[in-house]
């Protein structure tokens, strides 16, 4: 069976979000049950595209810097990544206001990387997928929604 936490923040300023997100995983053990001392943990955020904060096409910035703070007081040693649609991982992030977050946290940006990984089955041989997603041991998605 599934377990899912929901809950709404009201702003994005750091500590009410950080606040937020420490309440949202309280029903599911906390971080610590998702994340172990010395865990490499990926924070995938959406970096579609480099915009302004703000414009919700790539996660909020502030979130990141919020899960990245609790995963590494949990002991894990969090990065980040993804495949833009258009330019960089590092590119987009800088676009997006990302650089000041990944200098106090401090959390490196990692460009994904296709690897094969054959399959068994009739409608496909194999699938691409990140080896630094596959080589991580937790892997947490973010996303921001605006209401």
């Amino acid at each position: 069976m599934s377990s899912i936490s929901l809950i709404r923040a009201d702003d994005y300023e750091v500590n009410n979000l950080t606040h937020s997100i420490t309440t949202l995983l309280e029903p599911l053990g906390g971080i610590e049950a998702f994340v172990k001392p010395g865990d490499r943990v990926l924070l995938k955020p959406n970096l579609l595209t480099g915009s302004r904060p703000g414009k919700e096409c790539v996660t909020r910035p502030e979130i990141v810097r919020s899960v990245a703070k609790l995963v590494l007081e949990a002991g894990g040693k969090p990065f980040c990544g993804d495949s833009p649609a258009f330019g960089s991982a590092k590119g987009v992030a800088k676009r997006s206001g990302y650089l000041p977050l990944m200098e106090e946290v401090p959390l490196p940006i990692v460009e994904f990387h296709g690897q094969r990984y054959e399959t068994i089955g009739e409608t496909f041989n194999h699938l691409r997928l990140s080896k630094e997603a596959m080589n991580a041991d937790v892997v947490v998605r973010l996303e921001s929604r605006s209401s």
